[in-house]
């Protein structure tokens, strides 16, 4: 399982719901199911939003089929990472929606919105920022892959040769290659892509396009060949470590950097990737424990500094009084000064699971 934060978030509530629930031509998305929340709700919170980010989306996302999961595990799921995120604030603090979609291969997708409003203060929320939560939610994601044994995007086996590839798409091998006319239209393409790029997107795209076609070629077999292949597009190697190659480009104001196996400093030819991987796959599994404990250990820690910002920024906000409902039937025309009054109770998820 992986958790995705999407960038957008600055439009009307109809996109996101929309896209979440509805197909081309104003049809039910096939496979789309509301596990919680009201989308009607959720929409008019996030057009009611004042701040210029209006709500917050993601995914958490399995490579696992759909049925193997039953409506518990996917609450318990959900439940924890709602507690990971809005750590010790109240269920009627916040809005949030839950999509479950299933893709034509049958993987499980539970996708969430969130209006960035804290719904007693009308103050804004935020739900996730990658400098203070990343590690709080990696942690989240090791805890939940661990326990459940589901597939681990962290295992060496998994690792990928360069990143990002298209999002959900299987992982490409460099045997998987174009025919010779679309080949060289690509690399017309990336050239010119990479000689005057629009984006650092778009150049690390072209980038990694060509890295892949001279692995499978066969002219990469080690971090020498890598730099040299770097420095022949015209790029300037600026910082080489052993995960990563930082390159500059003239057009760039910011260095380039690229990541992925291909990239790392111990990377070797396809005739030595196997062993390699191997290796790393035999010291990841041995350190299996330790990293369960550390994993534990940071999200303890990430939730206490989470608590402490939830407290200091909604610390003094009350929930509402109940609501006193008189009854109104009347029999006389006395004072109903002594009628009865009916609590009305704190609003609670209908789901709940143990915490990490």
């Amino acid at each position: 399982m992986i958790v995705k934060f999407f960038r957008r978030g600055k439009g009307s509530g109809v996109g996101p719901i929309n896209y979440l629930l509805v197909a081309k031509g104003g049809k039910p998305r096939e496979g789309a199911k509301v596990l919680y929340g009201d989308p009607k709700l959720t929409e008019q919170l996030i057009n009611a939003t004042p701040f210029k980010q209006k709500y917050k989306a993601g995914v958490l996302s399995f490579t696992e089929d759909a049925k193997e999961f039953t409506d518990e595990q996917k609450k318990d799921n959900m439940q924890r990472f709602e507690d990971t995120l809005f750590t010790e604030l109240e269920p009627d603090q916040y809005d949030i929606l839950w999509v479950e979609h299933t893709d034509k291969g049958g993987r499980l997708e539970l996708n969430f919105v969130i209006p960035c409003q804290e719904l007693r203060s009308g103050k804004r929320l935020q739900p996730f920022y990658a400098g203070a939560d990343l590690v709080r939610v990696n942690a989240f994601k090791n805890i939940i892959n661990q326990e459940y044994g589901l597939t681990d995007p962290n295992d060496p086996e998994r690792k990928r040769l360069i990143n990002p590839y298209v999002n959900n798409a299987p992982r490409p091998t460099p045997y998987d290659r174009p025919p010779k006319s679309k080949e060289k239209e690509q690399e017309k393409e990336d050239n010119e892509i990479i000689a005057k790029p629009e984006s650092t997107f778009a150049l690390k795209a072209a980038i990694d396009r060509r890295m892949r076609h001279r692995l499978a070629e066969g002219s990469l077999n080690g971090r020498s060949s890598v730099l040299y292949a770097l420095e022949g597009m015209g790029l300037t190697i600026k910082r080489a470590t052993n995960s990563s190659i930082s390159v500059a480009h003239p057009a760039m104001t910011r260095n380039v950097r690229l990541k992925g196996t291909i990239y790392e400093k111990d990377f070797k030819a396809l005739s030595q990737q196997a062993h390699l991987i191997e290796g790393r796959q035999g010291d990841y599994e041995r350190t299996s424990e330790s990293r369960g404990h550390r994993d534990l250990k940071t999200w303890t820690t990430g939730m206490e500094i989470k608590k402490e910002y939830h407290e200091k920024l909604y610390g003094d906000i009350k929930a509402p009084e109940p609501l006193a409902l008189v009854n109104n039937h009347v029999t006389s025309k006395e004072p109903q000064d002594n009628a009865p009054k009916v609590e009305v109770p704190t609003p609670q998820r209908s789901y709940s699971g143990p915490r990490p």
